[in-house]
């Protein structure tokens, strides 16, 4: 059976993750990465060794990418490129766009995206000012997750239980069917590894997060 993490934890990597599919690291996000904040991280995350695993090989491609570029700010211009080539378009019509409208309909803004925006106007959730994607975006709707499991944080038992289980329905019909596909995109175009760690490390994490087990 898969092992769980705690709802505070789900909570920081989702928005984590969520941080790196919308936008491009700067230099300081590297730097930080690079540092003692990325091994804390890994081990805030060793009670599920699939999801630790996949955060020590994003950190061991951002840091091999770093010492091939000779600093914070020239890794954080390669990943930018990379980012630019995988997600936004500039990959042309085959890149790994991190769109479930893509995967279920060859387009965007498709009934994917339609869906997304049901649930996060039922949960009374909105994409933040200057996000300009779509409710079907691969991190809005991990950001919808990380903020149900913030609310997890707080609920009584019965409250709690039942936002697990919207995150545990939302993942499974709306992330898992696709984000497998993206995943073989990623890692067909990203020779350094960070963003196919990245995909890997949102797919362990669904095992993981959603596992019966912590509420807490």
């Amino acid at each position: 059976m898969p092992q769980s993490l705690s709802a505070a934890d789900r909570a920081h990597l989702l928005a984590w993750l969520s941080s790196v599919f919308l936008r491009e690291p700067n230099a300081d996000v590297v730097g930080r990465l690079d540092a003692d904040e990325g091994d804390q991280a890994v081990a805030a995350l060793s009670v599920v060794p699939t999801v630790a695993t996949e955060m020590r090989a994003m950190l061991a491609a951002l840091r091999a990418l770093k010492t091939r570029e000779g600093s914070d700010a020239s890794a954080a211009l390669a990943l930018a490129g990379r980012f630019g080539t995988l997600f936004l378009g500039a990959g042309g019509p085959k890149a790994a766009h991190p769109y479930a409208s893509v995967y279920e309909e060859g387009r965007t803004h498709g009934a994917a995206t339609e869906r997304a925006a049901a649930f996060l106007a039922t949960h009374g959730l909105v994409v933040g000012e200057g996000v300009p994607e779509p409710a079907d975006h691969l991190g809005i709707q991990l950001a919808a997750l990380a903020a149900l499991a913030e609310r997890e944080m707080a609920a009584d038992a019965t409250a709690a239980a039942e936002l697990r289980e919207a995150q545990a329905t939302f993942a499974e019909a709306e992330i898992r069917p696709w984000v497998g596909a993206l995943r073989e995109r990623v890692t067909r175009d990203d020779p350094d590894g960070y963003y196919a760690a990245a995909v890997r490390l949102t797919e362990a994490g669904l095992d993981a997060f959603f596992a019966p087990g912590r509420i807490d």
